[in-house]
């Protein structure tokens, strides 16, 4: 009899840890960071301890204590018992956002990892285009405690679609997320059928490929055992599409002969192209911040319909850093051969020419806008989910403080990267799963009202199949 043991993703939005047992195969679905979890304990300037290693993780209950699953030199560090081999034979990775992906850094660099190319490339590029820290360390690592000259170790993150782990044949598919990248995957195990959604939706540009996915799914196997299905949306009806996101941004920056400034995360590649359109429409060009410029140029080598860094309709905006000189010695090597060129502009520039313009600018970059000096009449447009937990309530009130002080008028327009209750239903009636366990939603119960066939478990609990 097969098993599957919940150790996150249970009444609560992310949080993914769900390891899935069929004699003596094993492997896990995603292993994410709980944004819940992490903030009940840690904040911007309270962090775990790198120099324990992983051990403030696992004395909080971030992690799940198993023997034979992480990486020796973060047990060595806690005088935890090591291991010949993993006992896990994998990771279905779903796609990249921390809530899925992050604690993969502390597991066993022998555990391969299964992902989407343009997974593997994000997990790059967290590397190659930032500051490294333990929870990002997912395709290589250094050993800690870290000694000069220390190399990384490399993981493997294999991007096949159709493959065999142990007793287990997989099958990954492509769904539309806010992410690229992003899976779903159908496994073929001795005791059953299962599915897991990883996190989709049906309204966004790209929602033909959860569409044909799921009819691919359908037609590939007569019977799912278990559908494990997110449910971020489940309480909720009919979603915006990101064409609603376009018009009504259209309408406000129509009406703006001001700046304008976008804020959504940087790896919602949809939500460029968005604002992008939006900005010719209105004969302005897109700033990009140059922090993300690194990883859209690594990103534009497997995703084909993101623009490039270099064209015409896009300037990259280049903030003050270290000694507010614009030196090149102030930026981090991996930024630096960005600085000069032909359309990489100052806050000078931005202010100067605010009515050109669309600025992609998030929370963490809302303090530029001392040197861009925003005219009154400016408008801010919030394209992200709104807060949904205490500390995000904490930021919003501060992020309102700096739009209220620069006189800048606030805007919401959003499309979910999550299907809404009636695209939920369509996904199960489709599948006609004998089994669906709600994951990814704070409201599991609700399920009920989808499908007389769902079972609810608590975290750490199983359910046999």
């Amino acid at each position: 009899m097969g098993k599957i043991t919940f150790f996150g993703g249970i009444r609560e939005i992310g949080g993914n840890k769900i390891l899935l047992e069929d004699g003596d195969t094993s492997v896990f679905l995603d292993f994410g960071m709980s944004f819940r979890e992490h903030g009940q304990y840690f904040e911007e300037y309270l962090k775990p301890r790198t120099a324990n290693g992983f051990g403030d993780f696992l004395e909080l209950r971030l992690i799940p204590w198993m023997e034979g699953i992480y990486r020796k030199d973060l047990l060595s560090i806690s005088k935890l018992p090591e291991h010949d081999e993993p006992v896990v034979d994998g990771v279905l990775l779903s796609h990249m956002h921390l809530d899925h992906s992050s604690y993969i850094s502390f597991l066993d660099e022998n555990i391969p990892v299964y992902c989407s190319d343009v997974s593997r490339t994000m997990a790059q590029a967290l590397i190659d285009c930032g500051t490294r820290s333990m929870v990002k360390e997912i395709c290589n690592y250094k050993e800690r405690p870290i000694k000069p000259g220390c190399k990384p170790v490399c993981r493997t993150l294999k991007k096949e679609k159709e493959f065999s782990i142990g007793n287990l044949t997989v099958k990954a598919f492509p769904v539309d997320h806010s992410v690229p990248g992003s899976l779903a995957y159908l496994i073929y195990a001795p005791e059953g059928v299962l599915v897991y959604t990883g996190d989709l939706r049906l309204h966004g540009t790209e929602n033909s490929q959860t569409q044909q996915s799921i009819e691919k799914i359908k037609d590939e196997t007569e019977k799912v055992d278990v559908l494990l299905c997110e449910g971020t949306n489940v309480g909720s009806g009919i979603e915006n599409s990101e064409k609603d996101v376009e018009t009504n941004s259209n309408k406000v920056v129509s009406k703006t002969e001001q700046l304008v400034i976008a804020d959504f995360s940087c790896k919602d590649v949809t939500r460029l192209n968005t604002f992008l359109e939006v900005a010719k429409a209105n004969d302005r060009k897109l700033g990009i911040c140059l922090k993300d410029v690194c990883l859209y140029k690594l990103l534009k080598k497997v995703v084909p319909n993101l623009p490039s860094i270099d064209d015409s309709d896009i300037i990259i905006f280049k903030p003050k850093m270290k000694t507010g000189r614009y030196a090149n010695t102030d930026y981090p090597k991996c930024l630096r051969d960005f600085l000069n060129l032909e359309n990489t502009k100052d806050a000078a520039y931005i202010h100067e020419h605010q009515s050109e313009l669309i600025l992609c600018m998030g929370f963490y970059e809302i303090n530029h806008l001392v040197d861009v000096k925003p005219n009154p009449g400016s408008v801010y447009i919030h394209s992200s989910s709104e807060a949904f937990n205490e500390e995000m309530r904490i930021d919003e009130e501060r992020l309102n403080n700096w739009l209220d002080h620069f006189e800048l008028q606030k805007n919401h327009f959003h499309a979910s990267g999550h299907a809404g209750a009636c695209d939920l239903k369509e996904i199960i009636e489709d599948l006609k799963p004998k089994k669906v366990v709600p994951i990814h939603t704070e409201k599991p119960e609700l399920f009920k009202c989808l499908t007389s066939n769902s079972v609810l478990v608590e975290k750490g609990g199983s359910i046999a199949f």
